[in-house]
């Protein structure tokens, strides 16, 4: 014998089912006290259906969290792959603008009017093992301007006290150029509304291109 109340608890989840499982045995004994004449072949044949629909929906269950599992990992492994693809695309960016700017000093090696003798790109050292590293380094008898390349400069990627803060560290692993005049610069091919301005009134110098000049400011420069 079949009934719709039975029938439709292979549609429940495991919390509605244990809900439920109160009302199902009222619900048998209901029938019982209704249909005087069941026999017990049709007791233990109510009792084998509602046995079976608690199976399908445990089996239903499973299925749908093998399901959910086997989706998390794919969204998972996709997230992943953005990342990674975002990042790569990142640092070529990044190492696109240090190669630019890196030219167009490169050939007269002049900053803030002033002519060094030497340019770097990628200037680094370590101090305890941790790796330093400067974008651009300008150098010469009594100055040292040590600029930081980026992309787009914005608030997140420029901390305008740590890049004070590197003077010290450039200082302590080259103390030959600790009475040189050291100036900070920002180069990027933009730069996020009024982070500019607080980088002059830090005193620190940004430049940009404009077609094909490259604008420095520096007016309110100061040394290190």
């Amino acid at each position: 014998m079949k009934n719709d109340f039975l029938y439709n608890f292979k549609f429940l989840n495991l919390r509605e089912l244990i809900l439920y499982l109160p009302q199902l045995l009222t619900l048998n004994l209901k029938l019982m006290n209704t249909y005087q004449n069941l026999t017990w072949d049709d007791v233990k044949a109510i009792i084998a259906q509602t046995s079976q629909q608690i199976e399908e929906t445990w089996q239903q269950m499973k299925e749908t969290d093998r399901r959910l599992e086997k989706l998390r990992v794919e969204v998972a492994e996709e997230i992943k792959e953005v990342n990674r693809q975002i990042g790569g695309i990142t640092r070529s960016n990044g190492d696109l603008a240090e190669e630019f700017f890196f030219n167009a000093f490169r050939k007269d090696k002049i900053f803030m009017n002033e002519k060094y003798d030497r340019i770097h790109k990628g200037y680094f050292y370590s101090i305890d093992d941790i790796r330093n590293e400067f974008d651009i380094v300008f150098i010469n008898g009594k100055s040292i301007a040590i600029v930081e390349v980026k992309y787009k400069a914005r608030p997140d990627n420029i901390n305008i006290e740590h890049l004070i803060s590197r003077v010290d560290r450039f200082k302590e692993f080259a103390p030959e150029y600790k009475n040189h005049n050291i100036y900070l610069g920002v180069a990027a091919m933009s730069f996020k509304k009024g982070l500019a301005s607080n980088l002059h009134q830090a005193g620190i110098v940004t430049i940009h291109p404009v077609g094909k000049k490259m604008v420095i400011y520096d007016k309110e420069a100061k040394v290190f």
